[in-house]
């Protein structure tokens, strides 16, 4: 069943809840979210509902909301400017990063979007919303969308933080644990981003009931080369730089890898464009003789514009849709084993990793200056991207949703 056939059908419907329903698709969480929205429009009328800073406009008009059949922004500071009721999902015992989404008025918000409407199942996106399912929500077919294994990502960063988080690390592994424990529990399906994660969710599963799906992340088809023979220049790293790792994994370049590479190349340049680039990181990047582009609207001509893609990440989970993207434009990409995690790759073949940061700089320079290893990575990337196109998700996910007897 397509949602384009004739009005006589019943179509089925389907209330997707994310973190966050915004203008920009400037993360790989909203990527994922959106991505997966529109493989459920394929089949079904889907409405959206998430957490919305107040300056964004959200519109329909935008290419990644133009699936949805209806918007429900919940304001951001209706949501977050209460630090009592943030204290009050911790004394219900969620972790700190679901207390932050544990909204008693969102919680409200979403059960009065049930009550108006009609649906058939609800997809959640991401471990911190499952907390937001009222007594209302429990009456629909529930479908989680787990973008990492929350309990084992958390743990890592906060062990990797400050002296406070890594004294509460425990307890956050903890309190995430029992939150994916009981996520498993309320879905009548799981879709994975990998196999590795799969298996992970599996171990977690109480019950070991639940079917776990793996639906893996992928580029959007307009992710492609420039044009034919075209071979780049530079360094490019992108992502959303408030998320922990991100930020972490280009310090690390910068102080480690960078002045080896520079000792190799003294002339180099070198971009980092994406969101949420803090204070400190600007000047870090500026001092380091680093273009800065934050808040570009488009990733892709940057993609297309270089000559191989960075992923320094040393804390991570799931799989990084940037490599994806990067391998659909045809751009080579070093990358840490912790970012290529998950990616069924060939390392020397489609990808080079290193965790050394001479090996790092030395894999870099050797794309910079050899033609034949970056056209093997550039070719054997593209052919890696045919099969992992989020256009090719969409009977995959109709199918489980009627494995999971769903029905309009």
């Amino acid at each position: 069943m397509t949602a384009t056939r004739t009005h006589n059908i019943k179509i089925m419907r389907i209330l997707q809840l994310m973190k966050w329903l915004s203008s920009r698709e400037d993360s790989g969480g909203k990527t994922r979210s959106f991505r997966l929205g529109k493989a459920l429009a394929s089949f079904a009328r889907v409405d959206a509902t998430g957490f919305a800073l107040p300056e964004e406009r959200i519109e329909r008009e935008e290419e990644h909301l133009s699936q949805y059949s209806k918007l429900y922004p919940f304001p951001l500071q209706r949501a977050f400017c209460n630090p009592l009721v943030f204290l009050s999902g911790i004394a219900r015992g969620l972790s700190l990063r679901s207390a932050r989404f544990f909204v008693p008025s969102y919680n409200r918000f979403v059960e009065n979007i049930l009550r108006k409407n009609r649906y058939d199942a609800i997809q959640v996106e991401e471990l911190p919303l499952i907390s937001s399912l009222g007594s209302l929500s429990m009456n629909y077919p529930v479908i989680y969308s787990s973008h990492n294994v929350e309990s084992q990502l958390s743990y890592i960063i906060f062990k990797r933080r400050n002296f406070i988080l890594r004294f509460l690390s425990e307890t956050e592994r903890r309190r995430t644990l029992s939150e994916e424990k009981r996520a498993l529990a309320v879905a009548r399906a799981c879709l994975a981003v990998s196999e590795k994660d799969k298996e992970l969710l599996k171990g977690i599963s109480s019950e070991g009931t639940t079917p776990i799906y793996v639906l893996p992340n992928c580029a959007s088809d307009r992710f492609k080369p420039s044009f034919q023979g075209f071979t780049g220049r530079g360094v490019l790293s992108v992502g959303c730089f408030g998320w922990y790792p991100n930020e972490e994994g280009i310090i690390w370049f910068i102080e480690e890898a960078l002045p080896r590479l520079r000792k190799k190349m003294a002339s180099l340049e070198i971009t980092v464009a994406g969101s949420e680039i803090s204070r400190s990181l600007v000047w870090k990047l500026k001092q380091s003789g680093i273009r800065i582009y934050p808040d570009a609207p488009d990733i892709l001509p940057f993609f297309q514009n270089a000559r191989v893609l960075i992923v320094p990440l040393r804390i991570g989970g799931g799989t990084r849709i940037k490599i994806i993207e990067a391998w659909a434009a045809g751009l080579p990409v070093v990358s840490t084993s912790i970012g290529a995690d998950g990616l069924s790759c060939r390392p020397g073949v489609d990808i080079m990793v290193a965790d050394d940061p001479d090996q790092f700089a030395g894999d870099i320079y050797r794309i910079l200056t050899e033609e034949d290893l970056y056209g093997k990575l550039r070719l054997e990337g593209l052919n890696n991207a045919t099969k992992l196109r989020w256009s090719g998700l969409a009977g995959s996910l109709e199918k489980i949703y009627r494995n999971c007897g769903v029905k309009s």
